[in-house]
């Protein structure tokens, strides 16, 4: 099986190009893709860059031109929910573009909706198991103290649900309340996955996404963010990504 592995930023999965082996840099567009092996799996690693349309544009590249089997994005989201804490593993079961709203066009029965009505999308079983699985084995390495140079103080508990995108970086109580008004189920907001979703819908190949709680979504999210992202999040998001591989 050949995974798509998907980031939006350099630091949330680019030291695992150290992993790849058979190693070959590919350019299309602005973007390179590292194809190569991680433990004799097949691996296509690629930063997408921000946003919905560079996901989609990422993932339809990854299934068109390297024929992925499987795709694959980690990284760091916002929590819409009371109970996840910053540092806070998400694993989703559904993904949705909370952004997209065709409520107006609710009664015209007799216009066919183009391909999607509603932009949800279930993650198939087998993905999510896969997830899990990575993910609860980065949580007993951890807690083993498996990774030296992670914070010791970092103990993150493990979530299963629906995860938000939208074109926007949430960064307003009055922002969240209003996605959270609309989805009350979902957990965290980001800005690419359900986009991969909807990619990986269109040519029924089966995806996943796993986030990492990095601010609440709220006021302070911009310094919060930034905090995280300069701390441990190259080494949390890559260690999670280096086991989907065992």
């Amino acid at each position: 099986m050949k995974t798509g592995l998907i980031g939006a930023m350099r630091e949330e999965i680019q030291l695992l190009e150290h992993d790849i082996e058979n190693l070959k840099v590919h350019e299309y567009g602005v973007r390179k893709f590292y194809e190569g092996t991680i433990g004799g799996k097949e691996v296509v690693m690629v930063l997408s860059g921000w946003g919905k349309v560079a996901a989609a544009s990422t993932a339809t590249t990854l299934i068109n031109l390297f024929q992925v089997d499987q795709l694959v994005f980690i990284g760091l989201a916002g929590s819409l929910m009371e109970n996840l804490r910053i540092g806070d593993i998400v694993v989703a079961d559904k993904l949705i573009q909370h952004d997209v709203d065709l409520t107006r066009l609710d009664g015209l029965g007799t216009i066919n909706p183009p391909f999607y009505k509603k932009f949800k999308f279930p993650v198939r079983k087998g993905a999510q198991k896969r997830a899990l699985e990575a993910v609860k084995q980065f949580t007993y390495n951890l807690h083993g103290g498996q990774y030296p140079e992670i914070n010791a103080k970092y103990q993150p508990t493990i979530h299963i649900g629906a995860i938000g995108t939208g074109d926007q970086f949430v960064a307003s109580r009055k922002g969240k309340d209003k996605i959270v008004d609309k989805h009350p189920e979902l957990f965290c907001t980001e800005m690419e996955g359900a986009a991969i979703a909807q990619v990986a819908a269109d040519y029924r190949v089966p995806c996943t996404v796993i986030r990492i709680i990095s601010d609440n979504a709220d006021d302070d999210a911009h310094a919060s963010f930034e905090r995280f992202l300069f701390e441990d999040i190259s080494k949390i998001s890559v260690e999670i990504a280096r086991l989907m591989f065992v």
